[in-house]
């Protein structure tokens, strides 16, 4: 029977044929659509925020409004527009828009202008319309204002980026950050909650509430709970600019509409007619608006007004009416437009709070999807641009006006203000602190000075601190194009692994040392971890394909054998063949990059300082160049000449030199500019590139979850080998799968032999197997077609004795990834080094060349092996070990103090240490004590406590 009989009928596996189609590598006319897809929801949710909603925000915004002289004068912002990234006016340069390349390459921020129309009147009347320019806002890449938006592959790779660029982040300071998706509480819906804590808000106050996230159309949004207290009545509270506010709700809804008592008691007990409680309840509420003297609705307006207005920040012309107005518009049901449905919903949320209370309804599960929903970076973006916008946050208690030659109105001063903007409740600025209001001079305290017109307080008041915008919420770096949102479909035959196999797999691919982009030369990141010698895994699931991973690969196919051999692999430890090691396996680099800016070193006014080296100088000896520069190339070791720098008006040269104990290859310099232009050539990024061959300790995974350390490289003669004279690339442990149970990697180890022998690529998706067409059978198949074991086991012999292994090996081929955890990056070691000033301890921290803290744990295993000198030797000698005085009578640590210095023409010289209680010198003895006791002994004296130490 023909062996291959069987397998023939099977369907085949698809084979590599994309990566041998001669136009593979080559540009595409148009993008992959499937990376698209990845950041469209980010990208979509930015355009729409700085086009369609920012005009929105805007409208949103009431005026601000500042009376001088009887004369009223207001400020209102009708429009608002973000530029796409360009270079500022008066640059020479043959491109006028900014990439996010250069972005990357010079550590700036890829931002755009905004830019707002601002109308001014006084007494009403609009005195003329300001442009005025507020400041810079980070564009995100390839959104509509992105100048990458819509080019084609090609056009991409001209402008220094990835064919498949994905976009969806920020630049920031040459940083890619992406603004995460929130989950939000679900908006505009009464949620019925029980909170213990918010019986702490006072007395009276109980676990019973209804919340409501409250959002407007442009997403600003308030968040407002209904209290229920233990009389029966309710609180309204709500947060107005990061401030706390609680408002009885019988005023609220008074104020609301002109209804009379009996209507609005009517519409709170609507269903409950016949229960007693509620209806007591109800007229309390409405009693205690009567005893404040609130009969009419234009008497609780006034009341409310007269309540707020000072946190309000209104003008002093409002009347209370329109401030109590005011608060209900920006505070009250802001997605509501009309006070009498916001009457009715503060009705609705009322017999909600009272049917929770009395148990006639279930709490709102928080953590339910029904009651969640999902905050995208452009809402968050836009609401971070209407909190921030300067009008806003100018309040007039700080406006101080003085009348000069010119109409007074036109003369102001202003203090300035320093906070940040208000915010969504709950979330969070990152990397720049906040300024809002920037100073136009120094103003000293109870001094004023002049600033001019109001053309000229814009054009100084109203501006933003450079970057404020530096970031939105939490963030994270953005791995280029390591897809972190669909890791888990790269995870062949997940079916078959335990799920925290999957979820853990799904951690270390973010983890993984790959080929992460293809422009190295125009980047400028801090660490970058590349693989040099990746490979194309012969077992993947459909979606490595779908997304054209093979661009991005991220690990090597290696021969694993499943053998316990020399005890170098326990655990989780695995053994490397030292052949394999030296023809490149898992070999990587790191790229480090390093900003030299001689502006930072230059004092006050002095711009003498160049690069560039002295000729003839014997320091430099040849190893730099006569731009005071290393060598493209050049191989750096610790004390070599890094870079050297002149000062023209002194002739001084210095020479810095090469301070890592790693040596390195100079891989790229560029000459940095800066934003304005004015940058003189004063600023450089060296590139290194650090290699980085695999070393014991090195972490490595196969896509499974099972990780492994590197222990041992083992030669190659003494691995065992197969009867063919394969010799595997890894041993790894055989228990490392029982208690792990990933299958899956067992699947692959045949799946992968199979595809090798036949030259094919399979299909790993999961659920394509099942149980009555098994995974084991085909591959099983495939392997005796190829003449080997169904099971994918051979025999194997000792490379040290040459004798045959009793066992049959597991041997097959599993793609393996190098994670990024490297024992060069870890490692600490120390004999002497830096201490504690206090305790005199060493000092931990890779950074001060510190130790690793010898901790409780490795005490009780030192105790437990009963090892008591090596004990001592680590907790005492190594750590504060020191001589102190005692005196043996009396006990004490502190009271021994050394004799005053005899007169210089005494002969005596030998100075005793005398007790100051016992008045002795022949008590005192000394003993070995750490330090840190006796500093625990002059504290406790400090606290009146006496320490007596019994001394044998």
């Amino acid at each position: 029977m023909d062996p291959g009989s069987r397998w023939r009928n099977l369907p085949s596996g698809p084979t590599l044929k994309h990566l041998t189609d001669p136009s593979y590598g080559i540009p595409r006319e148009q993008q992959k659509a499937a990376l698209q897809e990845l950041t469209r929801a980010h990208v979509e949710s930015f355009n729409y925020a700085v086009h369609e909603g920012l005009g929105l925000a805007v409208q949103a915004i009431p005026p601000f409004e500042f009376a001088f002289k009887d004369e009223r004068i207001s400020f209102t912002i009708l429009d608002a527009v973000i530029s796409p990234p360009t270079v500022p006016k008066g640059t020479i340069c043959k491109e006028v828009s900014v990439y996010p390349a250069e972005c990357r390459g010079r550590r700036s921020t890829y931002r755009g202008k905004l830019t707002a129309d601002i109308n001014w009147a006084v007494n009403g009347i609009s005195k003329g319309i300001i442009k005025q320019f507020l400041g810079y806002v980070p564009i995100m890449v390839k959104s509509k204002l992105c100048n990458l938006h819509s080019l084609p592959p090609k056009a991409l790779i001209e402008h220094h980026e990835e064919a498949e660029e994905m976009g969806g982040y920020f630049i920031i300071n040459g940083i890619e950050k992406v603004i995460r998706m929130l989950i939000m509480p679900r908006r505009n819906f009464p949620i019925a909650m029980i909170r213990p804590k918010w019986k702490t808000r006072g007395p009276g106050y109980t676990q019973y509430g209804v919340s409501m996230h409250c959002v407007r159309e442009e997403h600003s949004a308030v968040n407002m709970n209904l209290h229920y207290l233990e009389n029966g009545t309710v609180m309204l509270n709500f947060i107005y600019r990061k401030e706390l506010f609680f408002l009885p709700l019988g005023f609220a809804l008074k104020a609301l509409v002109s209804f009379s008592d009996y209507q609005i008691f009517q519409e709170l007990i609507k269903g409950k007619e016949d229960d007693s409680f509620l209806r007591n309840s109800v007229s309390q509420m409405l009693r205690i608006v009567m005893e404040e003297g609130c009969s009419t609705q234009k008497q609780v307006l006034n009341y409310l007004g007269e309540c707020f207005r000072v946190k309000l920040n209104v003008p002093d012309w409002y009347p209370n009416e329109q401030a109590a107005e005011f608060l209900f518009n920006q505070c009250i049901c802001i997605h509501l437009k009309s006070n009498t449905e916001k009457f009715y919903m503060l009705c609705l949320m009322t017999r909600k709070l009272f049917a929770l209370a009395k148990g006639e309804c279930m709490e709102d599960n928080p953590d339910s999807l029904v009651n969640q929903e999902v905050l995208t970076p452009g809402q968050l973006f836009l609401m971070f641009l209407k909190g921030s916008l300067p009008l806003m946050e100018l309040p007039t208690g700080h406006t101080v006006l003085r009348e000069k030659r010119i109409p007074p109105w036109m003369e102001v001063v202003l203090i300035p203000m320093t906070g940040k903007p208000s915010l969504y409740p709950g979330l969070f600025l990152f990397t720049t602190p906040c300024r809002l209001v920037r100073p136009v001079r120094n103003l000293e305290l109870g001094k004023e000075e002049l600033i001019g017109t109001m053309e000229q307080i814009f054009m100084n008041v109203a501006i933003f601190e450079d970057e404020v915008f530096a970031g939105v919420t939490t963030h994270q770096e953005l791995f280029p194009h390591s897809l972190l949102s669909v890791i888990a479909n790269f995870i062949p035959f997940s079916d078959h692994n335990q799920s925290p196999r999957n979820m853990y797999q799904c951690q270390m691919g973010k983890q993984t040392m790959g080929f992460p982009l293809l422009t190295y030369q125009d980047r400028s990141d801090n660490k970058l971890y590349r693989l040099q010698t990746p490979q194309s895994p012969l077992v993947r699931p459909s979606m490595y394909d779908y997304y054209d991973m093979d661009n991005y690969p991220i690990g090597t196919n290696a021969i694993v054998a499943v053998i316990a051999y020399t005890g170098y692999d326990m655990e989780d430890a695995m053994i490397v063949n030292k052949a394999s090691w030296e023809r490149g396996f898992a070999h990587g680099s790191v790229y480090k990059s390093e900003f030299i800016d001689l502006s930072e070193k230059i004092k006050q006014g002095d711009s003498s300082l160049v690069f560039g080296i002295k000729p003839g100088d014997p320091r430099v000896s040849q190893k730099l160049d006569d731009d005071g520069l290393p060598f493209l190339g050049a191989r750096l070791q610790y004390g070599d000449p890094y870079y050297s720098y002149l000062n023209l008006n002194t002739g001084e040269s210095f020479v810095m030199y090469y301070k890592s104990k790693e040596n390195c290859v100079v891989d790229n310099i560029k000459v940095c500019s800066n934003d304005t232009g004015s940058g003189k050539f004063k600023c450089v990024c060296i590139t290194m590139r650090v290699p980085r061959n695999p070393t014991i300790g090195d972490k490595f995974a196969s896509r499974h979850g099972q990780k492994g350390i590197l222990s041992r490289l083992w030669p190659a003669e003494d691995m065992p080998f197969t009867e063919s004279g394969m010799v595997p690339d890894i041993l790894f442990n055989p228990h490392g799968f029982p208690s792990r149970m990933t299958i899956g990697m067992l699947i692959e180890s045949m799946a992968g032999k199979s595809a090798a022998l036949h030259g094919l690529c399979h299909d790993a998706t999961p659920f394509i197997f099942s149980e009555e067409n098994s995974a084991l059978e085909y591959f099983g198949e495939m392997l005796k077609a190829a003449g080997y074991n169904f099971y994918g086991t051979e025999r194997l012999y000792s490379g040290i004795s040459g004798l045959e292994l009793e066992a049959d090996i597991f041997i097959g081929v599993v793609y393996y990834q190098r994670l990024r955890h490297m024992v060069s990056d870890k490692f600490q070691v120390r004999t002497t080094g830096a201490r504690d000033r206090v305790t005199n301890q060493p000092i931990g921290g890779r950074n001060v060349q510190g130790g690793i803290r010898f901790g409780e744990m490795e005490r009780d295993a030192l105790l437990a092996h009963g090892t008591s000198f090596l004990l001592h030797d680590r907790l005492f000698n190594c750590s504060d070990r020191s001589v102190a005085h005692v005196c043996v009578k009396c006990g004490s640590l502190l009271s021994p103090l050394l004799e005053k210095p005899p007169p210089s023409w005494s002969a005596m010289r030998n100075r005793k240490y005398n007790c100051t209680l016992c008045n002795r010198s022949d008590t005192i003895d000394t003993v070995s004590v750490p330090y840190v006791f006796r500093y625990f002994v002059a504290e406790l004296a400090a606290m009146n406590i006496k320490v007596k130490l019994d001394v044998v």
